[in-house]
């Protein structure tokens, strides 16, 4: 039982699935590009299946409702990150990978300008090549979290400081979206927003009554956050990272990494050898 749960850590740290899942897209994408698009496009419940005015697609459940999840495990790292005794604490060592946003955003974006007049300046083709230069500001958060992983190891305080930058990165990525490629068919609309403001204020409130399972937190104002930023026609994925920092952990409570409090452990901790990474007594973890 043991080794199943060691090989199953072993692929989860060096994410095999997700390489898996490039590759096996970038050839389906090369080889057949109709066929790609059928295949993300192909209604997984039915033509007739919609939700709050969403076609339920294979593209619409991967990029709407499974990334939600991994932002929400990308948020906790983060909220860890922030707590006393973490790596972006205090608040001063946060600033920095916030203001690396800028240089995520806006070098991608002067790179794109810059090759883009270099290979169809002069030509009829520019402005709408030109056009996509919102596309590189955003980060591959997956890859870029396995890669540095790899290079600076599983705790590493780099491991953390990119991930800020990268969720901050792809909030400005994804409000760049909203508002200069905005979808006809869905506008934009911010009063929705409030919705999602309202689950934020129902996690505050768990707290404060001391709820001490994660459940309620992720299916209650989770599920407000992700309905007002859907419905608002911003991208869901992000609609756990408003929550997320609300779950109450032991490290906000002592002040001491989740690495020092006698927990469980589960097979990825015993892999990478981290005592307690795993505090079945936290929501937060």
């Amino acid at each position: 039982m043991l080794q199943t749960r060691n090989l199953a850590a072993l692929m989860q740290r060096y994410s095999i699935f997700l390489i898996l899942g490039v590759f096996a897209g970038m050839i389906a994408a090369n080889v057949d590009p109709h066929l790609y698009e059928e295949l993300v496009e192909f209604h997984v419940f039915g033509d007739s299946a919609v939700l709050l005015g969403h076609a339920v697609t294979a593209h619409f459940l991967i990029n709407g409702v499974f990334m939600v999840f991994f932002f929400g495990v990308a948020a906790k790292e983060i909220t860890e990150s922030i707590l006393p005794g973490g790596a972006l604490n205090p608040v001063n060592k946060a600033i920095n990978p916030i203001l690396g946003t800028l240089g995520g955003v806006l070098g991608p974006a002067g790179m794109y300008l810059l090759l883009a007049f270099a290979f169809y300046g002069g030509t009829s083709d520019f402005g709408t090549v030109a056009n996509g230069w919102a596309i590189p500001t955003a980060t591959d958060i997956a890859l870029a979290w396995l890669v540095a992983r790899l290079v600076f190891g599983q705790r590493h305080p780099a491991v953390n400081f990119l991930l800020l930058l990268a969720v901050a990165d792809d909030g400005i990525g994804l409000g760049i979206i909203a508002v200069f490629y905005p979808d006809p068919e869905l506008p934009v609309m911010p009063a929705w927003l409030l919705v999602t403001a309202a689950g934020m204020g129902v996690a505050f409130a768990m707290r404060r009554l001391g709820v001490s399972s994660w459940v309620p937190y992720i299916a209650v104002a989770g599920t407000l956050s992700w309905i007002g930023m859907i419905k608002a026609s911003i991208e869901p994925a992000l609609a756990l990272v408003p929550i997320v920092p609300f779950l109450p952990s032991h490290l906000a409570a002592t002040g001491v990494p989740s690495e020092h409090v006698p927990t469980e452990t589960d097979g990825e901790s015993v892999s990478e050898g981290i005592a307690g990474a795993h505090d079945s007594n936290s929501p937060l973890e």
